[in-house]
């Protein structure tokens, strides 16, 4: 009798230990990631291919390190900018290629807080993923010590 139930007690664990792990599974497919609190938005391009308002202030020139990053708020989402050297400033989608969410300055890079892929700032080039593609390029100029949306 007691290998009856010893048989029975392994049986209901294995089986529901393997119940567990799909029903875990399963949450974790499909397209149905809505983010997180990091998340500035569900997709990773909100734009509709529309280019962004020409012209809207960003940020001042001074404020975006020499050989960094700044994040700023742009027309339609967050916006990387980099001064890769004096007199060059570059800028980016600040919402990461992988899952969405809004990557962090960290000096010459990029980092996503969600997943931890890290982007060149300068270039938007992946460095290491989870993320493949690489940010997309935000047209920018400068003007009178600002830097503002579009093209020169």
């Amino acid at each position: 009798m007691d290998v009856e139930r010893s048989t029975t007690r392994r049986r209901a664990l294995a089986v529901g230990g393997a119940c567990a792990g799909l029903v875990a599974s399963a949450g974790c497919s499909g397209d149905s990631y809505q983010g997180s609190s990091l998340t500035s938005t569900e997709h990773p391009d909100s734009s509709g291919g529309r280019a962004p308002e020409s012209g809207k202030q960003l940020a001042r020139v001074d404020e975006v390190p020499v050989g960094g990053s700044l994040i700023v708020d742009g027309p339609e989402e967050k916006i990387a900018l980099s001064r890769p050297q004096e007199g060059e400033v570059t800028a980016h989608s600040a919402v990461c290629t992988h899952m969405g969410c809004t990557v962090e300055a960290a000096g010459e890079q990029l980092r996503c807080p969600c997943h931890g892929s890290v982007f060149e700032s300068a270039s938007g080039e992946v460095v290491s993923g989870p993320a493949r593609d690489p940010l997309p390029s935000v047209p920018v100029r400068t003007e009178a010590g600002d830097v503002l949306t579009g093209e020169a």
